[in-house]
């Protein structure tokens, strides 16, 4: 699990890609940002990213391979970040990705349909780091 430091320089990152994006994704992203880097002051918000973390490997691994195995032989897979927003129930209620690639868009789209543990509260934004060895 990455540090608080990383995860803060990629939200620093993420405000200078958002800011390249068109205005309604600027806010999208930014507003998600926001509500990540609160979510992580808390006591409640750090115990959940740990958990979401391993929660995601042993969940969504097969998930990762039907998207890289969908692709076009020779597509490379950069990292991205994808942004989803959870219900109290855990349910994933929006999902945002950037960059916008066939496979990060074939990730969120599948997660969309996910479902986590429950979050410390309702419309609750998780921030995945995607970082894939070819």
């Amino acid at each position: 699990m990455p540090s608080r430091s990383i995860l803060f320089a990629f939200l620093i990152a993420f405000v200078f890609l958002a800011s390249l994006c068109p205005a309604a994704d600027k806010k999208q992203f930014s507003d998600a940002i926001a509500a990540v880097d609160a979510n992580l002051k808390t006591p409640a918000g750090k115990q959940y990213d740990e958990r979401i973390g391993k929660e995601f490997s042993d969940k969504y691994m097969s998930t990762l391979k039907q998207c890289k195995q969908s692709l076009p032989a020779g597509t490379t897979i950069d990292s991205f970040d994808m942004f989803l927003k959870l219900n109290a129930e855990g349910k994933v209620l929006e999902g945002l990705v950037h960059p916008e690639t066939q496979f990060s868009v074939c990730v969120r789209t599948a997660l969309l349909a996910g479902k986590f543990s429950n979050p410390p509260h309702g419309d609750y934004w998780i921030n995945i780091h995607m970082d894939l060895k070819h």
